[in-house]
């Protein structure tokens, strides 16, 4: 069954409507406002009525992402979920660059592959099936069937609401990546995890001079994991710091030392200043 979406009428011959979104029974495919297609979860309400009718998702994110890459640069991604903002990071850094997408749920993997082989991707994206973390091993995991978005590390303080659990693999990104000589860009939205993410990418960070980070912070979920205002200290240690909050409307500069009374933003993180 086709869902089609209609631009408004203009004056002049009557064109085909483009279509924008196609049900597949289990699955959905999208097209993005890039001309990128993406394969969705049709039970997900978080992320998919958003990427269906609009082709878009957190525009203010990628609009940042895109102007800070450039063709040919490395980019690692913690949590790429189904993948909308791994596709156009693989669309700005093109055939000489390199993403290396890092995710754990097993109901966005199969999505995720399929939408980077149907845009032809396959070539400058690295897939790995595990979570990030700061030791190797098994971890829980737990993620909301709704919100395909959701899924984390599970801990006893941030399960409660999450059905569906399973057992997933954890990396450090220094063993993942340890031939990797320097990336230029890190995004995470891992729902918490993110301290014990770049905690196990120590040596890449130290060895990538250039390096900016676009990340998510969740002071709940992060809280769960570890002490927040020791986490900020650690990014200043790694040089890590400048901050300001990406909204809708531009960059936002943040004082030194007030990441830990930030509840939830998204926030760019670099060693230099960036307009």
């Amino acid at each position: 069954m086709l869902r089609r979406l209609f631009s408004p009428r203009r004056a002049g011959p009557a064109r085909p409507a483009r279509t924008t979104y196609c049900f597949l029974g289990n699955r959905a495919v999208a097209l993005t406002h890039s001309n990128l297609k993406i394969f969705l979860d049709v039970r997900d309400v978080g992320m998919t009525p958003h990427i269906a009718l609009s082709g878009e998702w957190e525009r203010h994110v990628e609009r940042l992402l895109r102007r800070l890459l450039r063709p040919g640069a490395q980019v690692v991604e913690v949590g790429a979920s189904m993948g909308y903002h791994t596709l156009a990071m693989a669309q700005a850094v093109g055939p000489r660059g390199h993403v290396h997408a890092f995710e754990a749920n097993p109901r966005v993997l199969a999505l995720l592959r399929d939408s980077l082989s149907v845009n032809g991707f396959n070539d400058r994206v690295t897939v790995h099936a595990a979570a990030a973390l700061d030791e190797p091993g098994r971890v829980g995991f737990a993620v909301h069937p709704q919100h395909i978005g959701s899924g984390h590390v599970a801990l006893a303080e941030t399960v409660a609401g999450y059905p569906e659990r399973f057992e997933a693999r954890g990396v450090r990104i220094d063993d993942a990546l340890a031939e990797l000589p320097a990336v230029d860009l890190m995004r995470l939205d891992c729902e918490g995890s993110e301290p014990l993410a770049l905690r196990g990418a120590e040596a890449l960070i130290r060895r990538s001079p250039g390096l900016v980070m676009v990340t998510e912070w969740d002071a709940h979920m992060m809280g769960a994991r570890g002490e927040i205002a020791g986490f900020e200290a650690w990014l200043r240690d790694q040089g890590l710091v400048h901050a300001q909050e990406v909204t809708p409307d531009g960059l936002r500069p943040l004082a030194p030392g007030s990441l830990a009374g930030i509840a939830h933003a998204d926030l760019l993180l670099s060693r230099r200043p960036i307009d």
